[in-house]
């Protein structure tokens, strides 16, 4: 007769987290692997057939705390993938798990880029002193001859232009100038290491734009309209740091955002 070995929760834990953990990433917190193994799962599910496992089986099967459990599905619950329904059990859109580029969660572009499985790489430029950018003048009222520092950042998904970045620095919140070159840092810290004070909120209008050179960098036909933001950047004290006008390349920039509907 053939001996058939029980395996213990724990093995049985340890071969379900292998499979949606990197070996490079043992030290990653439990709840996060927890959160992993979860959006795998939703994103492996179909239509009315989306009910996840309920916290007890979840917490047996991974070998893992009631509460890390329940941090990782509250997570999930905040960034849409998963929905409560009492009395009923926690439900998975899987639509929304496999979303890519989704900039409600996150504007960090490198990051962005990077999780669409892109070798990511950016650079600034030299800078320049200029007037006042006129989408400053318009939106925000500004007077014309207020002195800024500009400079560009180009960020490049595996060797291609991804997004193109001019970045407007009002002087008086300036305490130390931008390097020309490879840079890693995002634009948080750049506000952070390079002004007075680092950036409290941000003001976003998405636009459609005309450019021929953004065009021509982005290897697309000169009247090709491409999206583009304009940033407006404040302070704790509600003063205007700066702007930063953005343009995507959309042969890569595939960008998503969950709304929801109360």
């Amino acid at each position: 007769m053939k001996r058939v070995v029980k395996k213990s929760p724990s093995v049985v834990a340890k071969k379900v987290l292998t499979q949606y953990t990197h070996p490079m990433q043992k030290d990653i917190p439990l709840y996060l692997q927890a959160k992993e193994y979860l959006k795998k799962e939703i994103q492996a599910m179909q239509p009315r057939e989306n009910i996840l496992e309920s916290e007890p089986l979840l917490t047996q099967k991974l070998q893992m705390s009631r509460g890390t459990v329940r941090k990782a599905i509250s997570e999930l619950v905040q960034e849409g993938h998963i929905s409560p329904w009492h009395g009923k059990g926690n439900f998975g859109h899987p639509a929304v798990s496999r979303l890519s580029m989704r900039y409600d969660l996150n504007s960090n572009f490198r990051m962005l880029l990077e999780q669409a499985g892109h070798e990511v790489r950016s650079t600034r430029s030299a800078w320049d002193e200029v007037d006042t950018p006129p989408p400053l003048q318009k939106r925000i009222g500004l007077p014309s001859e207020e002195r800024y520092i500009r400079f560009n950042q180009t960020f490049y998904a595996d060797g291609a232009i991804a997004i193109l970045s001019v970045v407007h620095i009002h002087k008086n919140h300036l305490l130390k100038y931008p390097q020309e070159g490879v840079y890693e840092d995002n634009i948080d810290s750049f506000f952070q290491s390079h002004c007075t004070m680092g950036s409290e909120y941000v003001i976003s209008w998405p636009l459609a734009k005309l450019d021929e050179k953004v065009a021509t960098a982005f290897g697309l036909e000169h009247n090709v309209p491409v999206l583009s933001w304009e940033e407006v950047y404040y302070n704790i004290l509600d003063e205007c740091m700066g702007l930063i006008e953005v343009y995507f390349n959309p042969t890569i920039m595939d960008l998503s955002m969950l709304l929801h509907f109360s």
